[in-house]
């Protein structure tokens, strides 16, 4: 199984090289380098590394550091392009999050900032140029439209943005087309909207009216299980927040920037983020939605000599908190 996912990955990215290429009017040999940022596991699978010690006590990768290959090795192509994958933290906080915590300059700050990348596992990390604390919370799919009933990614049809004003809904979807279903984005600004318009208590119960057969948007019904799977995700990562906050020793007040990563954060409206209690309403004047900010670190990474040095530091200063290992991280999540 290990070397079909190798062969699926490497077929995958060398299929995007070869469209960026074609769009680009250029060929292979032209490229100066690769600069891979991902989570740890897939780059594990990328490499064909040995995956066992992800998944059991103490979680230690089979390699660390900066990782450098050739397209020749993992392509199969006779131009040897340089190949850099960016190093992790850990075993659950990966290169996409160094990327990200570059991309956003927390190796040059003075003033603790937060930043939060949300998806299946929400990534956390909270620090300055002295100090990083990072943490990965089990969020589950619901970010990204997994265990939503009418939930799928951020593709094309999807909705991104909900709402509803005086009893009428208005809502966008990616590229304008017509819904095919609600992203992450979406389930949010819906859900949010459903307790502005008492259609749901504050505890996410649906009201009588709608308990059985959910709440349509143009035929896309969203139902009360849909409610619960956004609960536990968003619970999981404001939990892991506070576990942040507590450990740093500093209150939201302390705070000087939040960030909000992942292609989850083009779309993700700041103010109806906190009305669901995912961030509290405290920091959302100093929350920022960073986009993708592991691509944006990986284009540092490939363009700026200096990135190395600045990536090795953030990697030197950190320190990972386990949430399972925190008394808590379970009341925190009840709450």
């Amino acid at each position: 199984k290990g070397d079909i996912l190798k062969s699926l990955i490497r077929n995958e990215l060398f299929c995007g090289i070869r469209n960026l290429v074609r769009e680009g009017h250029i060929s292979l040999s032209d490229i100066d380098k690769i600069v891979i940022a991902g989570n740890t596991t897939m780059i594990h699978l990328l490499m064909g590394y040995p995956c066992e010690s992800l998944g059991t006590y103490p979680f230690t990768p089979y390699k660390r550091g900066f990782i450098c290959s050739g397209s020749d090795e993992l392509f199969g192509i006779p131009e040897k392009i340089p190949v850099i994958m960016l190093p992790a933290v850990s075993a659950f906080v990966g290169g996409d999050i160094t990327a990200g915590l570059l991309a956003c300059g927390f190796d040059n700050t003075e003033k603790p900032c937060l930043f939060i990348d949300l998806g299946t596992n929400g990534e956390l990390a909270l620090g300055n140029k002295d100090r990083i604390l990072v943490t990965s919370a089990s969020a589950g799919p619901a970010f990204e439209g997994g265990n939503i009933s009418c939930g799928v990614g951020s593709i094309p049809g999807a909705i991104c943005h909900v709402s509803i004003s005086d009893g009428k809904i208005s809502y966008e979807t990616i590229n304008g087309l017509s819904p095919t279903g609600l992203c992450g984005t979406g389930v949010i600004e819906l859900v949010s909207q459903l307790l502005k318009e008492g259609i749901i208590d504050h505890t996410g119960l649906f009201i009588d009216d709608y308990f059985d057969k959910g709440f349509c948007i143009d035929g896309i019904r969203f139902i009360q299980e849909d409610i619960r799977s956004l609960q536990l995700a968003k619970a999981a990562i404001r939990a892991g927040i506070e576990i942040l906050l507590k450990n740093y020793g500093i209150s939201y007040e302390g705070l000087d920037r939040v960030y909000i990563g992942g292609g989850f954060g083009y779309y993700l409206d700041i103010n109806k983020a906190a009305d669901i209690g995912l961030l509290p309403r405290d920091i959302t004047g100093k929350t920022k939605a960073a986009g993708n900010t592991a691509l944006a670190g990986a284009v540092l990474a490939s363009t700026d000599f200096r990135t190395k040095d600045r990536m090795e530091h953030i990697i030197s200063v950190s320190k990972e908190i386990h949430l399972s290992d925190d008394t808590d991280f379970n009341d925190l999540f009840i709450k």
